[in-house]
């Protein structure tokens, strides 16, 4: 090459195929719910081009690429083992991408609808549980799903003596929203789903590499969170001192230090997705009114006379 030859262009990387059973799922998922149909068509009328979806080896986990419209998963994703997972990804992603186009937050009416769409999109992925019967505790735990599949709790289920932490507290205890107390040798549960839904979502948010000092990414099939339930009869919880309310200070908060069965746990929300990705209205306009000088009060009295002094 020549001292004043240009470099070479560096090669274009060709654009990823769309995954055809994926992006049908998004179609069918838009077909079905039509606030996912909303905000996809918002997507597609400012890109000018259809939201796809497709699968790569990298990144780890998901992405949205604007520049060609696409939602990227790793190609694990295509398994049907995880075919809820990468609906709830698609999700996120499809919410992501709509926080992309902006939204003006002086506008009430545009932003309400933005906020709307936001929270649709959330609720869709994490969708609220059902009350349980009157004589029935319903209690929820949120950890990671690497805790629950393989020879985690799915094959030993919640026991004593795996329970807590010596150092007494929870990683995420200082959460805004969030917060449960972590003893050794005793289990935490709440009756609250979103509380419960909470320490799942921050555990996607960290696998996400979102946390402070944390900015690694992990898988979310792997070590992302997700929620666990299970149920109990009134009558066998209250008054048994092997169940106490934590130190939270949350009176939906129990601890136990009964073994609770792998057969009586279920997985009722298999991944906590970031979110809901609102907007804020900014803080309004404070205009000051200039106040006008009054004018000086006239004088009163007979104004002193000095007599010429020569000077």
């Amino acid at each position: 090459m020549q001292p004043n030859e240009a470099s070479p262009a560096p090669a274009q990387l060709p654009a990823p195929h769309p995954h055809q059973a994926l992006t049908a799922r998004l179609a069918y998922l838009c077909a079905t719910h039509q606030v996912l149909a909303d905000v996809v068509g918002a997507i597609d009328t400012a890109r000018g081009t259809p939201l796809t979806v497709t699968l790569l080896d990298t990144p780890v986990g998901s992405d949205y690429l604007p520049t060609m419209n696409t939602i990227v998963l790793s190609t694990k994703y295509a398994a049907p083992g995880l075919a809820n997972v990468a609906d709830k990804l698609i999700l996120y992603r499809s919410a992501t991408a709509f926080e992309r186009l902006g939204v003006n937050a002086s506008d009430a009416e545009a932003l309400q609808t933005y906020n709307g769409r936001q929270q649709g999109l959330w609720r869709l992925a994490n969708p609220a549980q059902d009350r349980p019967p009157a004589d029935v505790y319903r209690f929820y735990h949120g950890t990671n799903r690497c805790n629950y599949y393989g020879g985690g709790i799915q094959a030993t289920g919640l026991t004593p003596s795996k329970a807590g932490s010596a150092i007494g507290c929870k990683r995420w205890e200082k959460h805004d929203i969030a917060s449960e107390s972590k003893d050794q040798g005793w289990n935490t549960v709440t009756l609250d789903f979103e509380l419960a839904l909470s320490y799942a979502r921050q555990h996607t948010e960290w696998a996400m590499g979102m946390k402070r000092n944390e900015p690694t990414l992990r898988d979310v099939a792997d070590e992302g969170g997700l929620v666990l339930a299970f149920d109990l009869l009134k009558a066998t919880v209250d008054g048994n001192d092997q169940w106490r309310q934590d130190k939270s200070g949350n009176p939906n908060n129990f601890q136990t230090r009964a073994a609770v069965p792998a057969g009586h746990i279920r997985v009722v929300e298999e991944l906590g997705i970031p979110g809901p990705l609102t907007a804020v209205a900014p803080p309004p306009v404070v205009t000051r009114t200039p106040v006008a000088k009054a004018d000086p009060p006239p004088a009163t009295g007979r104004r002193r006379v000095y007599p010429p002094t020569g000077f």
